[in-house]
């Protein structure tokens, strides 16, 4: 058999194939649900060795490299020290936020929650002078705003019927806690032994494929790898500098609920150049209802804030590191949230910025050689 022949046999079973796969969409994405729930511990291991991987590079190439440099004996510990080393880094992290940020945000909301009924009267009464300052006096406000009452009886309703399934829900996150921890006994293998597999990968696809063809592959996810992991590595110092530099400057202009808010701006940044103004939306009207002058005086701050955001801190940090334009990371991002929500949104800019590469370079060898020959 030609190479031609099974090149046209390899085509039309593609297209047979794609063919079935968009008829069948419903069926496809049940199955492909039903592997990701069978697989999920593995994949939540391999998202969490990919992120821990940063750290443990660090450690161990940085840090230990230097100290075990003669030490024979602990140099060949190096991967398990470093490995102990980031997920100590890791575990204080989390107890860190969890025993000093934590209950500040805590309080924040409590105290926001214990101020809803005197804001619902400041927008009642707001709403009522609104009406008056344009000479709508025709419309019963107390009829308008007495079924509060209503709406915390069938809220409370809701509730009951919620109960009945709390016996599911309970389920659900046994199951998320349970494949969480799996998953994490999954990462540990999978940094222990990532240099083993990474040769496996590619002792198997040197097997299938032509030499030519598997070092493109190998190309690919190096630059997979190299843009997500500078990526994730920039957007969590960005998010901390942004949260830091909120919360130092509530502090400072004495705004209130400065712990809850700059918890919010820097979650919120990890979506790169808008993260910032999706969390002042809700975080100015929470101030508004204490004061407006105050809610003012946050808005001019958080769009300085994004302006230095936007101007020092994501070109330095995030936009060096993934070799991306300003128009490119604002399309990656309305494309990724479009289609994949706000999971599009983080991930988008990464992969466009692989994308872009591998495009830009495939142009770039194109032109030459047809230049070049002409």
């Amino acid at each position: 058999m030609g190479k031609k022949t099974k090149k046209i046999i390899f085509i039309l079973t593609y297209g047979i194939l794609l063919y079935w796969a968009l008829t069948n969409i419903q069926l496809v994405l049940s199955k492909v649900s039903t592997i990701f729930s069978l697989f999920s511990p593995i994949f939540i291991g391999i998202f969490l060795a990919f992120i821990l991987n940063i750290l443990l590079n660090l450690i161990e190439n940085k840090i230990l490299n230097n100290i075990f440099e003669k030490a024979k004996y602990f140099k060949k510990k190096k991967r398990i020290i470093s490995i102990i080393l980031t997920y100590i880094c890791t575990i204080a992290i989390i107890v860190s936020i969890i025993f000093f940020i934590i209950p500040q945000v805590f309080k924040s909301f409590e105290s926001l929650i214990n101020k809803i009924p005197q804001y619902m009267q400041i927008l009642e009464q707001n709403i009522m002078n609104l009406f008056f300052t344009f000479g709508i006096t025709d419309i019963d406000f107390n009829e308008l705003f007495r079924n509060w009452q209503d709406i915390s009886h069938s809220i409370t309703g809701v509730l009951g019927n919620v109960a009945d399934k709390i016996f599911d829900i309970t389920m659900n996150i046994t199951s998320a806690v349970t494949n969480f921890f799996i998953g994490v006994i999954f990462s540990i293998y999978f940094l222990i032994y990532k240099n083993r597999l990474s040769y496996m990968g590619k002792k198997v696809i040197l097997t299938f494929t032509s030499q030519r063809v598997a070092h493109k592959i190998f190309y690919i996810f190096e630059e997979i790898y190299k843009t997500f992991t500078r990526f994730i590595g920039g957007q969590f110092i960005e998010a901390t500098i942004l949260g830091g530099m909120c919360f130092v400057g509530m502090l400072f202009l004495k705004l209130p609920y400065a712990p809850l808010i700059s918890l919010l701006v820097g979650v919120t940044s990890f979506i790169p150049i808008l993260g910032a103004y999706i969390a002042s939306i809700p975080s100015a009207f929470i101030i508004l209802m204490e004061s407006p002058i105050q809610a003012m005086i946050f808005i001019v701050f958080i769009i300085i804030i994004q302006q230095i955001e936007g101007n020092f801190i994501y070109p330095k940090v995030v936009g060096n590191a993934i070799g991306l334009d300003g128009l490119w990371v604002f399309l990656a991002i309305t494309l990724g949230g479009k289609f994949f929500g706000i999971l599009g949104m983080i991930l988008g800019v990464p992969s466009m910025a692989v994308i872009y590469t591998l495009i830009r370079e495939f142009t770039n060898k194109r032109y030459q050689k047809k230049f070049n020959q002409s």
